[in-house]
């Protein structure tokens, strides 16, 4: 109970803190923080598949697009309420992670890779895009949110994007609180177990496909639950910003800052979304009376070249070298301080 306290003591410090971070920021930059906190579930969706349960996905991105179109069609098509539109994307991504785990079943490691990649694919060129899909996706031009509500609480991309962005850092970080306590758990526990070794799992009495299915489903549901605000984030949902390269970007990334731990979740976000619009802004200009141009694909450069000296520099990612550093700091203060006494 302590360690909860904690935990969500935690959780409300980050709220206070980061939802003022993009007050008095123009438009532009307040999108992109609503857009990390999305990607944020994309990488923490991660963490909970392969980090906790050791399963390969590279599909996180079709997640979140299947809860965008989800949560579009209910509010522009249903004319439902965005609470309700939250639901049914969330529903929709559980039931297709559901699909995608069964493969897993009887797959590990690199063809289990494969197949979810092919699935991202699928959706990417046929299901977000074919117009046989128009009842579901809205057609080229996509469904329109201009103004919602949740709770009472006015939420849009135009005059309440603030809202927006800290209901979702508030969903945010009770998710994260919620995933650390599932580490903990029984569930936590036989997932690491399936991760550290099916077979040994399987022999101390760990029902796999019941596991495994409850891996897929979970992480699905969670990039879901954020993909399902990028319409009342953007106004609008439309497959480009959950093509097949996203889902493999979620995969860098969320492995670059170390997808074992649930703070690199919000510390992926933050890179996926903000980095590429700063360079955009300011990748222009004079150094030394010479011009210089740094386009947005050299963040794509920039995340394999930092992706291979990660794993090489640090093979736990940038939170699990952080989280080493802060852990040797502790072990040498209390050693000293057990010195003195002793020597008192």
């Amino acid at each position: 109970m302590r360690g909860n306290a904690w935990r969500f003591a935690a959780a409300l410090i980050a709220f206070a803190v980061l939802a003022r971070l993009p007050v008095g920021l123009d438009a532009g930059f307040q999108f992109d923080a609503a857009l990390a906190v999305i990607w944020a579930f994309g990488i923490l969706s991660l963490v909970l598949l392969y980090g906790y349960a050791g399963q390969v996905s590279l599909c996180q991105a079709t997640f979140a697009g299947v809860g965008a179109y989800g949560a579009g069609m209910t509010v522009a098509s249903l004319h439902g309420g965005y609470l309700l539109g939250i639901v049914v994307g969330v529903l929709f991504a559980t039931v297709l992670g559901v699909l995608v785990g069964l493969p897993a079943l009887r797959l590990h490691g690199i063809t289990l890779a494969m197949v979810t990649l092919g699935i991202a694919l699928v959706f990417d060129k046929y299901v977000f895009q074919d117009h046989l899909f128009d009842w579901f996706t809205g057609g080229a031009a996509g469904w329109q949110v201009s103004s919602a509500s949740l709770l009472g609480i006015s939420v849009d991309s135009s005059k309440h994007l603030l809202a927006s962005y800290d209901v979702l850092l508030a969903l945010f970080l009770v998710c994260a609180v919620l995933m650390l306590n599932l580490h903990s758990s029984g569930a936590g526990r036989r997932f690491r177990a399936i991760r550290d070794s099916e077979l040994a799992a399987s022999t101390m009495g760990v029902n796999l496909t019941r596991y495994k299915l409850l891996a897929f489903a979970m992480s699905a549901g969670m990039a879901g639950l954020g993909g399902s605000f990028y319409p009342l984030v953007a106004g609008s949902v439309s497959p480009q910003p959950f093509w097949v390269f996203t889902s493999l970007q979620l995969a860098a990334i969320g492995v670059l800052m170390g997808v074992r731990y649930v703070p690199a979740a919000a510390l992926g976000g933050f890179f996926m979304a903000v980095v590429p619009d700063v360079l955009t802004r300011y990748g222009h200009g004079t150094f030394l009376n010479r011009a210089y141009e740094i386009s947005f694909d050299w963040f794509q450069i920039a995340v394999g070249v930092l992706l291979v000296l990660q794993l090489i520099l640090l093979p736990d990612g940038v939170w699990g070298d952080l989280r080493s550093h802060a852990a040797r700091i502790r072990g040498a203060l209390r050693f000293k301080r057990a010195g003195e006494v002793t020597a008192a």
